[in-house]
């Protein structure tokens, strides 16, 4: 990830925080419209969302390379998202708010 997507992705956290924050329906057909960073960075903080997890176990389930989600952490984190960080330095989001992984009834 280059220095303009890393840039980008920081000026956007609060806006993946509040796309993350929006009900199924609604993230369904804005999905179509998020470029492939933006993708990443919420397949990330689904992953993370009430789990430590080391940048190992984050690009396996991902699918991504390891610096990658590291740049994408630190990006968000550095775009005001706020992660937990144990002693063994896996990432977790708070836990709180309505699960992200709901599924349709």
């Amino acid at each position: 990830m280059d220095k303009i997507t890393s840039d980008r992705l920081a000026k956007l956290a609060p806006t993946i925080q509040q796309f993350l924050d929006l009900h199924p329906d609604e993230q369904a057909w804005l999905y179509l419209l998020l470029g492939r960073a933006e993708r990443r960075a919420i397949a990330v903080l689904e992953c993370i969302q009430g789990n430590y997890m080391s940048y190992e176990e984050i690009a396996d389930q991902t699918d991504s390379n390891i610096s990658t989600v590291k740049q994408i952490l630190y990006a968000l984190s550095d775009g005001g998202i706020n992660f937990h960080v144990d002693s063994s330095n896996k990432w977790m989001t708070p836990q709180g708010g309505r699960n992200r992984r709901l599924t349709k009834i």
